[in-house]
């Protein structure tokens, strides 16, 4: 039943993921053309968790199923269920999220979504679950 559900609604997601990522993709070409810090102090800094745009990956490819826990996906914002993989760290929950897991497909079910957006999106659930 489950693989059935998922099999109906994957095209669905998909497309809204395509028509959420290409207005997103727009924003970071623009933001691209700006001039960026130099190397030297960029690695100097601390990484910083980019809440907004983990929100806006999140929306686009997680929320479907992470909101509602559909296929047995752990609800955003459940400590019980969380904790366990939050104990595993963020690598492993990254390499769960762009490789796919169980019924979770790789990125969410969006093979375009960039690595970095797929890990923002990780950080951003993290957070809401912590």
């Amino acid at each position: 039943m489950k693989n059935l559900l998922l099999a109906t609604l994957f095209p669905f997601m998909l497309m809204a993921c395509d028509q959420a990522d290409s207005a997103t993709e727009a924003k970071t070409q623009a933001k691209a053309q700006t001039p960026a810090k130099s190397q030297s102090a960029k690695s100097q800094a601390p990484t910083k968790v980019d809440l907004v745009k983990g929100q806006q990956a999140y929306t686009q490819a997680c929320a479907f199923c992470h909101d509602k826990g559909i296929a047995g996906a752990p609800k955003a914002g459940d400590k019980a269920a969380w904790s366990a993989r939050l104990a595993k760290g963020s690598e492993a929950l990254y390499t769960s999220a762009l490789k796919g897991k169980g019924a979770m497909p790789a990125k969410g079910g969006n093979p375009s979504l960039a690595d970095d957006k797929v890990k923002a999106a990780v950080d951003y659930l993290v957070a809401k679950s912590r």
